[in-house]
């Protein structure tokens, strides 16, 4: 009797040990607790993918907008003092995406700059996706665009309509503007004072007129910008793009 009770407890034990491992998700271990909350409109209206929207002359539908950030940091107002935070990479499609996690702060009270880039440093703008972790946000691919160029930090995809399409669903043009290379990459400060209590986010607001990137360009005119710096002509138009989205990812006040 020993024997078999001795057996049925090794059996349950082999069985125990077969069952699936659980397996944690990334995210929930990401303790970010500043954000960036911000909302999007187009003509001061809430922007969507199903909305068809007029610009320059054209007509358009938008599908995408990557945004990538890195590098977040609290420089303190006398400049003696850098907290450099955790978990620094956040890349993510603003449409459909309204909090966007920028940082970790620990617990206390902060008055300086807090710091941030949207872009990426030249080790992780040229690593290509099957090279990274699959938790890395930038391994899905969406953003990358050869060895050459590498990741975008700001691309924005969309579809162009004729104007006598009634129904607009069959587009006759698509458009992709990128923003990329670490020479196009935008250190954005903003001075702030504030609280981080334990186990509380802090959101900081943007209001982000999408509009204004299309400032000085045209997708009808322009279809691809892919910030190739061995191309003059396309590069001085990811330049203005980038100076475009550097005016809208301000701070409210």
């Amino acid at each position: 009797m020993k024997k078999l009770i001795a057996l049925v407890l090794l059996s349950t034990l082999f069985t125990a040990c077969e069952d699936p491992i659980p397996v944690v998700d990334p995210t929930a271990l990401d303790n970010r607790n500043i954000y960036i909350r911000a909302y999007k409109y187009f003509d001061g209206s809430i922007i969507d993918t199903s909305t068809v929207y007029q610009i320059n002359g054209d007509l358009i539908k938008f599908d995408h907008i990557y945004v990538t950030l890195s590098g977040a940091r609290f420089v303190s107002y006398d400049d003696q003092d850098t907290t450099f935070t955790e978990s620094d990479l956040t890349m993510i499609d603003l449409i459909g995406n309204s909090e966007v996690k920028l940082a970790h702060l620990p617990s206390g009270n902060y008055n300086g700059s807090l710091e941030y880039t949207i872009g990426l440093d030249s080790a992780r703008a040229y690593t290509a996706p099957e090279q990274l972790d699959a938790t890395d946000p930038l391994s899905k691919g969406s953003v990358w665009n050869g060895s050459d160029i590498g990741h975008s930090f700001f691309q924005m995809e969309g579809r162009i309509f004729n104007p006598a399409d009634t129904v607009f669903t069959t587009p006759e043009a698509t458009f992709n503007w990128r923003v990329a290379t670490p020479d196009l990459a935008l250190l954005k400060s903003e001075k702030r004072n504030f609280n981080v209590a334990s186990n509380k986010d802090v959101f900081i607001v943007m209001d982000i007129d999408v509009d204004n990137f299309f400032l000085g360009l045209s997708p009808s005119l322009m279809n691809v910008i892919n910030s190739d710096p061995a191309d003059a002509s396309d590069y001085d138009l990811a330049k203005i793009l980038r100076d475009n989205v550097s005016s809208e990812f301000v701070f409210k006040l």
